[in-house]
């Protein structure tokens, strides 16, 4: 029984350890390097706007130029949705959606920089970012 234990204790350090020890590896990897296409190890506006484009199109499948609730599917909620809609049409156009885009990008950019690195897409406002453009 001794031994069956200290396996499975075993297994849960185990686990917590690669875990702790991927997890700002993964993040890195896929958010960070999905949107840096020139590999400075950061995200400016100009490559959050592409790949915000890049999204637009994707959850676009009617092709009508605007995304409604349905189609933002969980990524912004109706009063982001309301406050990015200066047209009050319950819906973001391309302009619109890059609007709230850059806001978001402003907002993960605490030191002003102009860019984002993995720290700061680590943080709320940082996640709250990605979700727009992932």
């Amino acid at each position: 029984m001794k031994s069956k234990l200290l396996g499975a204790a075993a297994l849960v350090v185990t686990g917590l350890v690669s875990l702790s020890f991927t997890g700002p590896l993964l993040a890195e990897s896929t958010s960070l390097s999905a949107l840096d296409p020139d590999k400075d190890g950061t995200v400016d506006l100009q490559e959050a706007k592409t790949a915000a484009a890049a999204v637009f199109a994707k959850l676009d499948p009617d092709k009508d130029g605007t995304l409604d609730a349905k189609e933002l599917s969980g990524r912004v909620d109706a009063a982001a949705i309301k406050a990015a809609d200066p047209d009050s049409d319950g819906t973001l156009d391309q302009k619109e959606y890059e609007s709230l885009v850059e806001a978001r990008f402003k907002a993960a950019d605490p030191d002003s920089d102009g860019t984002l690195d993995d720290k700061e897409l680590g943080t709320d406002a940082g996640k709250s970012f990605l979700h727009l453009v992932e």
